[in-house]
């Protein structure tokens, strides 16, 4: 669309009266039309005041967006625009409209210029923030939640939303002071006990995150929410037993809730015949009132269970309703993640990392961890963070995607950038581990820019997990990982994924030095436990501790979806899982073999 009018008003005058009648025409009184929360503002005048045929198009536009016509709004508060009413108010309208509309970047367009029209807005600028966020912009979506939070700290939504995106980037500091002033305001709640809980859990202290789910519990012991997060701290913990019996607490309350259900099923194993918790599943799933996103965690609960018991094809039965349900909301780009690849192998060779050797920093604390999901990352992970001096950083994303990116016109970083980066990236190591020889990260897709990570962290190390792809495949489809996996659901991009990540790490085996660069078998790890084990511990630059032959001792919180198996001793269960399910791995191979 085009950009808004240019011809700009003066500042609007104050709002009216909340008890008044509402400007813009509706009949209906100020504080329950445009002056309630949600709705755009509405000034009873301006100091150049717009045509009188564009405000009544304002006016009518407005009354269309509240009756719930946003679409029609939108082209009114356009035509409205055109006509001359060029001031704050109708660009608010109108962002608001395109966002109802699903046109968020239009909508960006608009609210922009609306702040700018008027940059003491509070609701301006965390629209704004909404639009970005709708399209995954995080960095502009968290610049304009913090305008909209300086103007007006106590918006609640917005202080979680902007927690939830400083966690996302690993700005765990950040996102807990963002829970922390939710919780500020409004103190005396369950929902302030459960921020207070989250925001101790961001900071890494468990015990406090516990201490502020109970008191939740207390105040509420009939609040789902409360009973399941508690649940959930003590499962990150490890301490299962305790968190099945408040997962149990918390299905009773709210039998609809997916995330208790699925929790529930990955507490135990429930191999046992009478074990009732498959037929308790399966009556929830018969309910009508089930709502489609619960449906499928329900479904992939349902499997883990039946999986459990041996009934290896009902469980493929749930995982593909499970997966039926979660692809209608994934879109995978796979020219996307080729064009990735294909540009890696072409930029990042031996003679551009021989040209680069001394421009990264010289700082050898990271150790990273890549590999597709599901291939013994987090055991590699559980079993190094066991030595005395190496520091678990779980899944780090602490970078943009931006900020590692090269200029196309000369293939080269940009110094100011990539030190930015650089820096930022350490000072996040420094706060997980201050005492720590090594800091691991084990952010999957980091695989796709080890080009990057190796020039400008040259001294970093990189352990490469490999499994048997029909087992790795197998296990992505059949573990519930919401949104951030986009090639989950369907075989078809599930192979295309691993044919992309096998041409990637092929490339890097040749490219990367190999005191920088180690690979690891998760069958071999679990065959020859102690060899492998003491090849990574010997990897990683520290002296040998025992302590890694027993990672299940390991108590540091996890909160990945291998939680509950990394609390196990290891095992060889999972290995060639896929011969339970045989059909589905046929496919697969048929799949896997496709250009």
């Amino acid at each position: 669309m085009t950009q808004p009018a240019s011809r700009l008003a003066a500042s609007a005058a104050a709002a009216p009266s909340r008890n008044a009648l509402c400007p813009c025409g509706s009949g209906e009184k100020y504080k329950r039309c445009c002056g309630s929360n949600g709705a755009p503002a509405m000034a009873p005048r301006q100091a150049q005041p717009a045509p009188a045929g564009a405000q009544q198009m304002v006016a009518r536009g407005v009354h269309l967006l509240r009756s719930g016509q946003a679409p029609a709004a939108a082209q009114m508060l356009m035509a409205a625009i055109e006509a001359g009413a060029t001031d704050f108010e109708p660009h608010h309208a109108l962002g608001i409209a395109l966002m109802r509309s699903g046109r968020f970047a239009d909508a960006c367009t608009v609210l922009a210029h609306a702040a700018e029209l008027r940059p003491n807005s509070a609701p301006a600028f965390c629209d704004l923030g909404a639009a970005h966020d709708q399209q995954g912009e995080h960095s502009e979506a968290i610049d304009a939640y913090e305008r909209a939070l300086a103007l007006s700290p106590r918006i609640v939504e917005v202080q979680l939303r902007l927690g939830q995106l400083y966690a996302l980037y690993s700005r765990n500091a950040e996102a807990s002071a963002c829970f922390e002033r939710a919780a500020d305001a409004k103190p005396k709640t369950t929902e302030a006990r459960l921020y207070r809980s989250d925001a101790a859990l961001l900071r890494g202290d468990m015990a406090e995150a516990e201490q502020w789910a109970r008191k939740a519990v207390a105040l509420a012991p009939g609040n789902a929410a409360a009973r399941g997060g508690l649940a959930g701290t003590l499962y990150n913990q490890g301490r299962f037993a305790e968190a099945e019996a408040d997962f149990e607490q918390a299905v009773l309350l709210e039998p609809r809730a997916g995330k208790y259900w699925h929790g529930l099923a990955h507490c135990r194993q429930h191999a046992a015949p009478d074990d009732p918790l498959a037929a308790r599943i399966e009556a929830v799933l018969r309910r009508p009132d089930l709502p489609e996103p619960e449906r499928m965690v329900i479904h992939f609960a349902l499997g883990k269970v039946l999986e459990d018991r041996g009934d290896y094809a009902a469980a493929m039965a749930e995982y593909d309703a499970a997966n039926a349900l979660r692809g209608r909301g994934l879109k995978f780009d796979r020219a996307g993640l080729a064009a990735v690849v294909d540009r890696a192998i072409a930029t990042f060779t031996k003679p551009f990392f021989a040209r680069h050797a001394a421009a990264g920093a010289q700082d050898d604390t990271p150790l990273f961890i890549v590999g597709m999901y599901r291939s013994g990352t987090t055991l590699v992970e559980q079993i190094l963070s066991s030595h005395p001096r190496i520091a678990a950083g779980g899944e780090l994303t602490v970078w943009a995607p931006m900020e590692l990116e090269m200029a196309t016109a000369d293939g080269q970083f940009d110094a100011a950038r990539a030190a930015a980066a650089v820096t930022k990236y350490l000072a996040v190591l420094a706060r997980i581990g201050p005492q720590a020889a090594r800091v691991t990260d084990k952010l999957p897709p980091n695989l796709f820019r080890l080009g990057e990570i190796h020039t400008l962290l040259p001294r970093a190390r990189i352990i490469h997990c490999r499994r048997d792809p029909i087992d790795t495949c197998l296990s992505i489809y059949t573990t519930n990982f919401g949104p951030r996996v986009p090639f989950a659901a369907r075989q078809e991009d599930l192979a295309f994924y691993y044919r992309q990540y096998e041409r990637m790490m092929a490339h890097w085996r040749a490219a990367l030095p190999p005191e920088v660069f180690l690979e690891v078998e998760y069958e071999q790890l679990i065959a020859d436990r102690e060899a492998q084990t003491r090849r990574l511990v010997a990897f990683a630059g520290v002296d040998w501790d025992m302590n890694c032959l027993q990672p299940e001792r390991n108590a540091r919180p996890i909160g990945t979806a291998s939680a509950w198996q990394a609390r196990q001793p290891v095992y060889p269960t999972s290995v060639q899982r896929w011969r339970r399910h045989e059909a589905w791995a046929s496919a697969l191979r048929v799949a896997l073999a496709g250009q």
